[in-house]
């Protein structure tokens, strides 16, 4: 018994296939000049890979550490802008919030502490020195993440 239903058709006929173009060889290569890169047979094309993925990863850390200094900069900016605003409204330093604040910036404010005076009525004061060394650190923040950019970027090309 034949499983096909159409008994007036073959079941295993293969497809005419009109014959294929001979392959045309490939061009030889052009030889590099003397001296140029690549003429080298003995290169470890291996070593060039692990060297390029080295240079990436140094690349990412590079501009990881980055992000990590502008992060760093905002925080001590916020940080030493809500100590401003708290001498300058005269928050009372017992309270525990305002004195762990003051005791926190007291240590970036150091090298600031005696530039100027600080006008102060009673409690009230109008920090300087804080608003100083808001300046200062942000220079200094923004001087290293320019040259880390630097570090990491490609050279363009002169214009002329």
């Amino acid at each position: 018994m034949s499983t096909n239903p159409y008994h007036d058709e073959p079941t295993h006929v293969q497809p005419v296939l009109p014959p294929m173009e001979e392959l045309q060889p490939r061009p030889a290569p052009t030889p590099l000049p003397v001296g140029e890169v690549g003429d080298e047979p003995d290169v470890d094309m291996d070593a060039v890979g692990a060297g390029q993925e080295e240079a990436r990863t140094i690349i990412f850390a590079i501009g990881k550490l980055n992000d990590f200094l502008l992060w760093f900069l905002m925080v001590l900016e916020v940080t030493l802008f809500v100590r401003f605003v708290f001498r300058l409204i005269a928050a009372d330093p017992r309270n525990m919030f305002a004195g762990f604040l003051y005791a926190l910036t007291e240590i970036v404010l150091l090298p600031f502490s005696n530039i100027v005076k600080t006008p102060s009525l009673v409690n009230w004061a109008f920090e300087w020195p804080t608003l100083i060394a808001m300046g200062i650190y942000a220079l200094i923040f923004i001087a290293v993440r320019s040259f880390l950019r630097l570090l990491i970027s490609t050279p363009k090309e002169p214009v002329e």
